[in-house]
């Protein structure tokens, strides 16, 4: 992926800018959850964000309502090469009574057309110092109850290619790596996600898109046995999305999302060992677009997760109203 990745900048640095143009995409939302220990694991649960996010599953699940602003800055240029989209986006997650969840992700992307029918997507995402929760660090012979704190870097390519006038594929590939507080240092994990996407214009009116990605992630701790704390894993990412446009200006948006998490660590001791989680989660979105720049968004997010292990099941639920304005 990085020899892609520098091949592809290399060529943009090379290529003459035609044409440049600013904009800007502003957004908020006010969500309201029933669990904020699961509210940022499943809010990433998607093909476009970062599907196996950790999460911590403790007894209690206090409700809350949490304000997600959002700011992306766009510079569409023409190059010899065409079309190229350069963006930076900032999101937050800020909450009503629970602020030690706040939180910040940041996105920097650039979109490349190679041709009319090809693009490339180049993205990095970064996530600092969120807070999971509090749990019992294994760092110390008592187990004593600490903050887990993770931030993530996220490396991204695409490849979308136009193979119709109705079907479109995407290859996906992703490589991160997770930096976990030091009481939790043996779970610092590197990973890497590959997969395919493919959209039909059914109708007019709708889109449908299926997706598959297979993720795994090897974790420090396969290598430190005496903490008995592998959380190295294999993952299977299954999501099914129509979009229904109505009547104008009303659409729909439907997904539908099946995960499996298999966690691989064979240290004796270790309570992952055998540990399987199954993951559900269904996404209905309405979206209403007041003109061409403003759009109104109401949606509704469920999420359930089932393990044999029980302590980590959990079920979420999460509403939102949010509006968009494109400057």
């Amino acid at each position: 992926m990085g020899v892609v990745v520098l091949a592809l900048l290399g060529l943009l640095v090379a290529a003459p800018v035609l044409a440049a143009d600013w904009s800007a995409i502003a957004e908020s939302k006010a969500v309201y959850t029933n669990d904020v220990f699961q509210f940022s694991s499943a809010r990433r649960l998607a093909l476009s964000e970062d599907p196996s996010q950790p999460t911590v599953v403790p007894v209690s699940k206090p409700q809350d309502v949490v304000w997600e602003p959002s700011i992306e800055a766009i510079r569409s240029s023409s190059s010899s090469l065409g079309p190229t989209e350069l963006s930076f986006k900032a999101h937050g997650s800020i909450y009503t009574d629970h602020s030690i969840f706040n939180h910040g992700n940041y996105r920097l992307q650039l979109i490349q057309k190679l041709s009319p029918d090809t693009s490339v997507l180049l993205r990095y995402r970064y996530v600092p110092n969120l807070f999971l929760g509090p749990n019992f660090s294994r760092q110390t012979p008592t187990r004593t109850i600490q903050e887990e704190r993770v931030t993530s870097h996220m490396w991204r390519i695409q490849v979308e290619r136009q193979l119709k006038e109705t079907w479109a594929l995407t290859l996906v590939g992703r490589y991160g790596l997770r930096f976990f507080n030091d009481a939790f240092a043996e779970r610092d994990t590197q990973l890497w996600t590959l997969g395919p996407k493919i959209e039909w214009a059914a109708r007019s009116w709708a889109t449908v898109s299926l997706a598959y990605l297979y993720e795994r992630g090897l974790a420090d701790g396969r290598n430190q046995p005496q903490f008995a704390d592998d959380i190295s894993y294999r993952q299977h990412f299954v999501s099914f999305t129509n979009e229904l446009r109505l009547l104008a200006p009303l659409s729909l948006k439907l997904e539908y999302i099946f995960r499996v998490t298999d966690y691989t660590t064979d240290l004796a001791g270790d309570p992952n060992q055998g540990r399987v989680d199954i993951t559900n989660q269904g996404v209905a979105e309405l979206r209403y677009r007041l003109t061409q720049a403003a759009l109104l968004t109401l949606g509704y997010q469920h999420t359930e997760r089932t393990s044999n292990k029980a302590p980590a099941g959990f079920n979420n639920t999460n509403v939102w109203t949010g509006v968009q304005y494109r400057f």
